[in-house]
């Protein structure tokens, strides 16, 4: 018994190595980390910033392989802490692809994670849907707190999203 509570522990310990989650035990023996290591805990979901540049479907897809999506924004919160994000990875305001897309159905915007799109945070005169080939929204235009619609051919870092995950019961 003692030694798979070691065991236990020793698990909990080295997963969140790297991680940045910051979940609070309330069950003696679980591993409570609600983020895989590797993911920043906000907000109760997971983000992962990926400086490898991608175009916006393979970001999704990559995204998607780890079992979730492109990063959406729900708040003014969220935003500021996936500016943050990039910003402690890469030093800079990075151009980064968020979850966002209007690529059915022109100025209809969704999110790849199917969640409503109630976002209005655009840089002035965005989007603008440019020379008709702009369906994918990216982060930091201009390097500044923007965001943007560009052609989704364009190869950006990313910000992937899920859900925590849930304590055993």
């Amino acid at each position: 018994m003692a030694s798979s509570l070691y065991i236990i522990v020793l698990l909990c310990l080295t997963s969140g190595m790297g991680a940045e989650a910051s979940a609070k035990c309330t069950k003696p023996g679980h591993c409570c980390e609600k983020c895989p290591a590797g993911w920043t805990e906000f907000d109760s979901r997971c983000f992962m910033f990926h400086f490898a540049a991608m175009d916006w479907s393979d970001a999704e897809k990559t995204c998607i392989e780890l079992g979730g999506n492109l990063a959406s924004i729900q708040t003014a919160e969220d935003y500021n802490a996936l500016r943050e994000m990039v910003n402690r990875a890469t030093g800079t305001d990075r151009h980064t692809w968020l979850g966002g897309y209007d690529a059915v159905k022109e100025g209809a915007w969704k999110w790849s994670d199917g969640s409503k799109f109630e976002f209005s945070g655009w840089f002035k005169g965005e989007p603008n849907n440019a020379r008709g080939l702009e369906h994918c929204m990216e982060m930091n235009y201009n390097g500044r707190e923007y965001v943007n619609d560009m052609k989704c051919s364009v190869k950006r870092s990313f910000i992937c999203a899920k859900d925590t995950i849930s304590e055993p019961q």
